[in-house]
């Protein structure tokens, strides 16, 4: 099983890279994939054609609201065990989780490790996972998500882009659950200024596997609000198929 989450600032099209690479997962045969939607604007199920439904952050919630009216016989762990199945989404080649927001008040840590050991016992059943992530890498941080091997941030010439990109790696280093390596996509970058962005990158520091240029067709089929399973292929697929080649390789440990 391979694992990548993509992070970066909003607007650098992080979640579409996260569509893209589920998407060509399942053109190549790499199935099943899991894909998690652990931001929590959640737009990388439209992308993938997916109804927004209930989240972990739903079922977390309702889980404390009701914690003295559980079904008879049944304990709390089996309780979240069958609410976290029903709401994984199957679709064409992956499934779907939603993480949903994030926690409100009250202790959610015995709630946080069933979902850990859930999520543990859920991902060896896929051949690869795919998590859209916020800038915060919530999720990871928590350790309520799986092992990593590769983190992506994506980045734009946008220098705000770029500060996201420092702080993500620095939560990468402080956080419990291991992250295999981080590395750099830059994305929608214009030509006289990607040799300003790489050095920047490369002062953070971070290994930069591929550049995503700016795709008229992708901008369209995003606009329209089409599945981007159904894309049709254009250049803009040899960076996102080097992304998975990366992490699916080597470089890859779980």
């Amino acid at each position: 099983m391979k694992s990548i989450a993509v992070a970066g600032k909003g607007g650098t099209g992080k979640s579409t890279i996260a569509a893209l690479i589920i998407a060509s997962l399942i053109r190549k045969g790499e199935t099943p994939v899991l894909g998690i939607d652990a931001d929590a604007d959640a737009n990388l199920t439209p992308l993938l054609g997916i109804e927004k439904g209930t989240t972990v952050g739903d079922l977390r919630e309702g889980f404390l609201a009701g914690v003295s009216d559980f079904p008879a016989g049944m304990s709390k762990a089996a309780y979240i065990e069958a609410g976290l199945h029903e709401i994984i989404v199957e679709s064409r080649g992956f499934d779907m989780l939603t993480m949903g927001r994030g926690e409100g008040p009250g202790c959610y840590c015995y709630l946080n490790s069933l979902i850990q050991k859930f999520s543990g016992d859920l991902m060896p059943s896929y051949k690869w996972i795919v998590m859209d992530n916020e800038a915060g890498l919530e999720h990871i941080s928590r350790r309520t998500s799986t092992h990593l091997d590769g983190l992506i941030v994506v980045v734009t010439d946008n220098p705000l882009s770029m500060h996201s990109a420092a702080a993500i790696k620095k939560i990468a280093e402080e956080i419990k659950n291991p992250v295999f390596k981080v590395y750099a996509v830059t994305n929608m970058v214009r030509k006289d200024r990607k040799d300003e962005v790489l050095r920047r990158i490369a002062e953070i520091p971070m290994e930069h596997i591929c550049d995503i240029p700016p795709d008229p067709e992708l901008e369209e089929a995003v606009y329209r609000g089409e599945t981007l399973l159904d894309f049709t292929y254009t250049d803009i697929m040899d960076p996102i198929y080097s992304i998975i080649k990366k992490i699916g390789g080597n470089n890859g440990s779980t």
